[in-house]
């Protein structure tokens, strides 16, 4: 096994074979219990688009960027730094909400839905109470 820069590696897919593959005769290398998993640092190239994702997109320190400018257009390269998203990793309600048990959030959104049951009838009762005033005729 060996780690990668990034957690998500399904760029391979799109990545010329000689990163994706290994031989299988190959010899397993032991290493001693409790070492850490070695990183495997190599950049990746990417084969030439069309590609099975947006990966011009993505935050990828395991791709050689160089050859993704290669095949992307300029239109491409603005929108990439438009749609950046830099401050989500600091955004920890997002994090919670991934990660918060579905129990717990069911328990969250009845509490929720109950309280805003009560403030729609409670909305409708005063709007019933409101009296409308017929216009009269000026003239």
């Amino acid at each position: 096994l060996e780690k990668r820069l990034d957690d998500e590696i399904l760029y391979l897919r799109d990545a010329l074979p000689e990163y994706y593959t290994f031989p299988l005769d190959m010899v397993a290398e032991v290493l001693p219990e409790g070492s850490p998993v070695p990183v495997n640092t190599v950049k990746v190239k990417l084969k030439p688009r069309p590609w099975t994702a947006r990966w011009e997109r993505a935050d990828l320190k395991g791709v050689d960027w160089d050859v993704i400018d290669g095949h992307i257009t300029e239109k491409m390269k603005a929108q990439r730094e438009r749609l950046r998203t830099p401050w989500e990793k600091y955004d920890l309600m997002k994090q919670y909400r991934l990660t918060i048990p579905e129990e717990q959030q069911n328990e969250i959104y009845a509490e929720v839905y109950s309280e805003l049951h009560k403030q729609e009838l409670s909305r409708k009762k005063m709007k019933k109470k409101r009296e409308f005033v017929k216009p009269k005729k000026s003239g």
